[in-house]
């Protein structure tokens, strides 16, 4: 059988086997807030199916990750594993098209990527958008450029920044002139606009209900230089050195003009616009921009055919291709990368802290024991922290279970029901304090939950409504 035969398949089945080991073992959910906050989404959609077009969820998210939601999130780390097995193996398709040499090694820089590898097993979007990017591209290079343009076209879909990877493939249609093909990629929000008109009875919500379209960013603002230094996390020490190595390769080959234009336009062009982009989100603090690195998992594709040309220049252009020593060159970068997630390094794997379920959820996991103990009929509950509404099996969107923790719904608690205060949600994003609940004569403090561990303190309050 081929499976067992071609050494690229053998690839894809280690990393299948790693993802159902790494989902049986490690409860982790990749952070506490949005990757929790998506699954919700996608779980609860086909009892609300106005939130298929809820326009932070993300509605084509939202959509293909339902069914797998339907099953815990085991089933959204399952939905993401799938993505990202999909994405590596593209991408390995995308390197053999273009014929780069050892197009197997862009599967290991992909798979040993630890940033990518952690927050696969979530509920976060950013895989579901890797998995479009390389696909478009895979499209491209077999010159099926309809089809690349009618899949990029719902990227902004999958997040919000797939409107910059849809200019970058404008700009690939303009520079090919094939300028028939530019008004496919605006189909998407042509079918989006027209489903979700029976939702928000507008036609132009595609625009008007983009949650960062504002000039502004309650998360402030930070260095030019913020991603810049940051790479060196996402990819790690060897995946930093050859992503810089892969862009001079590529600049050394667009001077010599011996690239097609996917490499230096889709790939290398397409990593810069969303990095020139975020950089500049984050600088002027725009956008709801939040500075965080995990966005780069979006392009995580193209950063790696990038660092593909990285090890194709130290290994087959420096040294002579067939000599025995650029064959030894080759096994120790790779033995480099696959071992470096497993050091203690900066940006290495920390499975016990990053595949885990944090201090602040397993503080969760504490109330919610002491809440189904003493309140068999889960009363209404005001809270802030998605993973809540896991722990106590409440649907989130249903106002006859759950209110957000706001002082305007605080006043509406009816006797017995209750608010859970927590030192994340609460305290840092709504500025609730407990002191505050404190003073309030309305409330009796019926149980508080204390974790500690990775230099993280997590506290969870609960109060019955008098």
């Amino acid at each position: 059988m081929k499976l067992f035969k071609d050494p690229i398949y053998l690839i894809l089945l280690f990393y299948a086997l790693v993802a159902a080991l790494t989902i049986h073992f490690f409860n982790g959910t990749g952070d506490a807030g949005d990757s929790v906050t998506h699954y919700l989404f996608a779980k609860y959609a086909p009892q609300h199916p106005e939130l298929f077009f809820h326009h932070w969820a993300k509605p084509v998210f939202v959509l293909l990750a339902s069914p797998f939601a339907q099953f815990g999130f085991d089933g959204m780390k399952m939905f993401n594993a799938l993505t990202t097995l999909g994405t590596i193996f593209l991408t390995y398709r995308i390197a053999e098209r273009l014929k780069l040499h050892q197009s197997y090694a862009v599967m290991i820089l992909l798979i040993f990527s630890p940033m990518y590898f952690v927050l696969t097993f979530s509920g976060l979007t950013e895989p579901l958008f890797a998995l479009f990017v390389a696909a478009g591209i895979y499209l491209v290079t077999k010159r099926s450029y309809a089809s690349a343009m009618l899949l990029i076209s719902f990227l902004p879909f999958v997040r919000s920044e797939g409107l910059i990877i849809v200019g970058v493939f404008g700009i690939y249609l303009m520079i090919k002139q094939k300028w028939k093909l530019l008004p496919l990629l605006a189909v998407g929000h042509l079918v989006y606009s027209f489903a979700g008109y029976f939702v928000h009875h507008d036609l132009l919500w595609v625009f008007r209900k983009i949650p960062y379209a504002r000039l502004d960013s309650i998360y402030g603002r930070g260095e030019l230089t913020h991603f810049a230094k940051q790479l060196f996390y996402i990819l790690g020490l060897p995946g930093f050195i050859l992503f810089l190595l892969g862009v001079i390769s590529i600049l050394k080959d667009v001077i010599k003009r011996k690239e097609s234009r996917v490499i230096p336009v889709l790939i290398l062009g397409g990593f810069l616009a969303f990095f020139i982009a975020h950089t500049l989100f984050w600088y002027y603090g725009i956008f709801g921009s939040m500075g965080l690195t995990r966005v780069f998992i979006c392009v995580i594709p193209l950063m790696a055919l990038i660092m593909l040309k990285g090890f194709n220049l130290l290994t087959t252009e420096l040294i002579p291709a067939k000599n025995n020593l650029a064959k030894l060159f080759s096994i120790v970068i790779l033995a480099y990368i696959i071992a470096f997630p497993f050091t203690k390094t900066h940006g290495g794997i920390v499975f016990e802290r990053d595949m885990k379920l944090s201090a602040d959820q397993k503080a969760v996991i504490e109330m919610a024991k002491f809440v189904r103990r003493e309140f068999p009929l889960m009363p209404r509950v005001a809270y802030e922290a998605p993973y809540i509404g896991i722990a106590l099996g409440i649907d989130p969107f249903d106002n006859a279970q759950r209110l957000d923790l706001n002082p305007e719904n605080l006043k509406v608690l009816h006797p017995g029901e209750l608010l859970i205060w927590d030192s994340h949600f609460a305290l840092l994003d709504l500025k609730l304090r407990k002191e505050d609940l404190a003073k309030d004569a309305s409330l009796k403090n019926i149980n508080n939950s204390r974790v500690s561990e990775f230099s993280n303190t997590a506290e969870i309050s609960v109060y019955s409504k008098k």
